[in-house]
């Protein structure tokens, strides 16, 4: 039949129209699930080409046999017969649900016609790999056919709900249309049908299995897994895979038993920490509440235990167990109530458990730090260390040790770590916490802050699924520490990190407020106050109002407030250092202390004490004293701050030590005229800017002077060009020291004109594709920049003649409508890749162009061509 489609429903999406051919020769194959638009796009080719259009299913039948029926031919008639009919005319042959049993061979050697295959699933014939290699198939898939966000909120037609729909479908054509259309879901039967009809049973499975977890990790995909996401089902994320929202949705409401059923036979293949997740997802509760009663570690985030809270507390003592440390997390009191009579238990390695989570959060200070009651937990733990194995025993002595840590006692603390460690096993996980434990300890007692630092990131590379709870706190003290050392972005990282990490949402709420003060943002920093302040929690609450304050510089926001960081924010923001509060015996908050008594008096004495009090040295500095209160007798103290800061101090010589890490100077000059250095963007007036782009042409002194005051005498003309290299000088280098501007010219610079001229003569045409914009040298007019343009543009013109492929030669086109050597192999190109209609359209306006600018008529060589294709 003769189709044409040209409903105003439809988006025409030009993306993929323009890459498919439009002549006979050539075949296009949409391969995708039900509802990704392939018919649509088939219609819409047939309605752009007006070619006589058959179109055939192969549900209906065997394609022959239809496409024989509708030229006329007895419905018997051999392929020879149906291709001889499609040759006599142009023609465009649509096949749709092909399955890869039809017998299309002798259609696909001969390609009478333009010819386009629509399967949701892969087609085994062999001609399609031979018509891919000689360029004479496009294959497009799920993802390709699959709605960009501005296609999306082009379908919408302006109205809103378009990026929330292109977000739940991912793009998915035929419930994205749907919603536009509708205003509302799909009916979920009819797309799940027909998703079942264009998978496999296997890859269908592996879609169930999928509607009931969040995500499935990366390492735990298969090849069908793979599959799914190459046929555009699936979200592909850098944790994992997880199944579209909608389609998760619909499998959860219409299939609830097959995903149950999915779910169990994935028993064997999940960790118990994910099968957790889709028994819960799933809503077999009562098979969790089993697995969550086995004695296996189950590393679930705090957050995803309490979303179960309900279910927990109706399981037994495990659950139980679970649930409680999982309350203390959060800095939910409640969870003491659970572990207790847990740890009075007669079950010696469930009782030591909850002893470990008991003496570990009465110690916190988010908790309160009761550490009488710490202490009494911490014995009873120890009178049970010989009755279980080594890994509940290390695991305990790791978390017992925060008890005499948080009394002051360091060297216990120490022997607990190293009593764990000799009891975990070598190949135990859990080693890894008491070591970045040891580190912790090895700051306090000796300074080495760089040691710690190296744990931490050791420990945050290496946690894997066993430490969810501890990964949002070694995040959060990294960004700390990193503010001390004053790297600001890889605090900002480390903390956004953290703020976003589940398990310990207590750290990834102080997180959120050391970013939030990084970030000076004021406002954030007051709301999770106030949520510090619902939790009922006085160390946050000091820490976050103290931040506060020093953001608003407003010491009244103190009154009132114990603790040591109120007070060292209000003596700062009081600027007496009679509020000072005693010096503390922790080290970091030491460093804290002198950095505001040395801010406060100058006096050197804290200054060598923040020197002493690490191995990091001078690299402490940035983080704790402001730059403009170094002795300027010390330059050598300002190594370790942010090289623009130092730069911007004019200190220079402070700047005279880092003259090695000044970067280039950046210079464009093609499209536009602009120039940064370290500091930022440079203003150039005056003749500074011509004389910027004579020396970047490589011109002596001498010769840029004579280009730019011809007139003038020699000395004279010099005389000027020395004006206007200082105040050149001055707008590159406005600390003081030669850097950019030596002797014989410019030095330690990035241009992309010599970036371009690089790729010219390496002929690498890409490089010069995405460099070449015009015009070269913008605003400035002068002979020597003149001549410089055209050898530039002839440069890059003969090297994309020279590669010929078609975008080079658009891009010619573009900078010269009527450059008649780039359009016929254009040309050429077009009609090779069956693209008649684009051919033709290139052709027209050159002609048009050429008549409208020079009133003449194309050559006998384009007037041919133009006759040929009808034009």
């Amino acid at each position: 039949m003769a189709l044409a489609w040209q409903s105003p429903v439809y988006l025409e999406r030009k993306r993929l129209l323009d890459l498919l051919p439009e002549e006979p020769g050539f075949a296009v194959w949409l391969e995708a699930p039900a509802g990704f638009g392939k018919s649509v796009l088939a219609g819409q080719l047939a309605a752009r080409l007006g070619l006589r259009t058959l179109w055939a299913s192969a549900l209906l039948g065997e394609p022959r046999a239809l496409l024989a029926q509708a030229l006329g031919l007895p419905q018997e008639a051999p392929w020879g017969a149906v291709v001889a009919a499609l040759g006599e005319a142009p023609s465009l042959v649509v096949l749709e649900d092909l399955t890869g049993e039809e017998a299309l061979s002798p259609l696909l050697r001969t390609l009478p016609c333009l010819l386009v295959l629509a399967s949701r699933r892969p087609l085994p014939y062999p001609e399609l790999p031979k018509l891919l290699a000689e360029g004479r198939l496009v294959h497009l898939k799920a993802p390709d056919l699959a709605f960009t966000e501005e296609e999306a909120e082009a379908l919408f037609g302006g109205r809103e709900g378009w990026w929330e729909a292109h977000r739940a479908t991912g793009g998915w054509a035929l419930p994205l249309f749907l919603s536009a259309f509708t205003g509302r879901p799909p009916e979920p039967m009819a797309l799940l049908q027909g998703l079942r009809e264009s998978l496999s049973e296997e890859e269908f499975q592996e879609g169930l299995l999928l509607a009931a977890l969040p995500l499935l990790p990366a390492e735990k995909a298969l090849p069908v897994t793979e599959g799914l996401f190459q046929k555009g089902l699936l979200q592909r994320v850098p944790a994992g895979y997880r199944l579209h929202p909608l389609l998760r949705e619909m499998a959860q409401r219409a299939l609830r038993a097959e995903v149950q059923e999915a779910v169990r036979k994935a028993e064997g293949r999940l960790p118990p920490e994910l099968l957790a997740e889709a028994l819960f997802g799933a809503g077999l509760e009562e098979e969790l509440l089993q697995l969550l009663e086995s004695p296996i570690p189950l590393p679930i985030p705090a957050e995803r235990l309490l979303a179960w809270e309900g279910l927990l507390r109706r399981g037994g003592p495990r659950a139980r167990l679970r649930l409680g440390e999982a309350l203390l997390q959060v800095g939910r009191r409640e969870g003491f109530a659970l572990l207790e009579p847990l740890a009075q238990g007669e079950d010696p390695a469930l009782a030591l458990q909850a002893l470990g989570h008991l003496a570990y959060y009465k110690a916190e200070p988010l908790l309160g730090k009761a550490l009488p009651e710490a202490r009494a937990h911490l014995e009873r733990g120890l009178a049970l260390l010989d009755r279980v194995g080594g890994e509940l025993a290390g695991r305990f002595l790791n978390d017992a040790a925060r008890v005499p840590y948080e009394e002051g006692r360091p060297e216990e603390a120490e022997a607990l770590l190293e009593e764990a460690l000799r009891r975990l096993p070598p190949e135990s996980p859990y080693r890894l916490a008491p070591l970045t434990n040891l580190a912790f300890l090895r700051f306090e007692r000796e300074g080495s802050l760089l040691g710690r630092i190296a744990a931490l990131e050791e420990a945050v590379g290496r946690l894997g699924p066993l430490g969810p709870a501890n990964l949002a706190g070694h995040l959060r003290d990294l960004g700390r520490l990193y503010l001390l050392l004053g790297e600001r972005e890889k605090a900002r990282e480390h903390l956004r990190r953290a703020q976003e990490a589940e398990g310990h949402p207590l750290a990834a709420l102080e997180a959120r407020m050391l970013l939030a003060h990084l970030e000076e943002d004021a406002e954030a920093l007051a709301r999770l106050v106030a949520q510090a302040e619902l939790l009922e929690n006085p160390y946050l609450v000091e820490r976050g109002k103290a931040l506060l304050a020093g953001l608003r510089r407003d010491p009244g926001l103190l009154e009132g407030l114990p603790g040591f960081l109120p007070a060292l924010a209000r003596a700062l923001l009081r600027e007496d250092p009679a509020l000072l509060p005693p010096c503390p015996e922790e080290r970091e908050e030491r460093l804290y202390w002198h950095a505001a008594r040395y801010r406060l008096l100058r006096e050197e004495e804290d200054l060598e004490a923040l020197l002493s009090l690490t191995d990091a040295g001078e690299r402490v500095l940035p983080g704790l004293v402001p730059l403009d209160l170094l002795p300027r007798k010390r330059p050598e103290l300002a190594r370790a701050y942010p090289l623009e800061e130092v730069l911007r101090s004019g200190w220079k010589e402070a700047v005279a030590l880092r003259l090695a890490e000044i970067p280039p100077f950046q210079v464009e000059v093609l499209g536009s005229f602009r120039v940064r250095n370290p500091l930022g963007g440079v203003e150039l007036k005056g003749k500074a800017r011509e004389v910027l782009a004579l020396l970047l042409l490589g011109l002596p002194r001498e010769e840029v002077a004579f280009a730019l005051w011809p007139d003038l005498s020699e000395e004279a003309a010099l005389n000027n060009l020395y004006v206007w290299l200082n105040r050149l000088r001055k707008a590159l280098e406005p600390w003081g020291l030669p850097t950019y501007l030596g002797e014989e010219g410019l030095k330690h610079l990035a241009c992309d004109l010599h970036a371009l001229e690089e790729a010219l003569r390496r002929e690498d045409a890409e490089a010069a594709f995405a460099l070449y914009r015009e015009p070269l040298f913008p605003g400035l007019d002068h002979p020597l920049l003149d001549r410089k343009r055209e050898e530039v543009f002839h440069r890059v013109r003969a090297l994309f003649l020279k590669k010929g492929e078609p975008r080079y030669l658009e891009r010619l086109l573009e900078l010269d409508p009527l450059d008649e050597e780039a359009l016929l192999p254009l040309v050429e190109r077009c009609l090779a890749r069956g693209q008649r209609a684009r051919a033709l359209a290139h052709l027209e306006r050159y002609r048009r162009r050429l008549w409208e600018e020079l009133g003449e008529r194309p050559s006998p060589e384009v007037e041919a061509l133009l006759r040929e294709l009808g034009g």
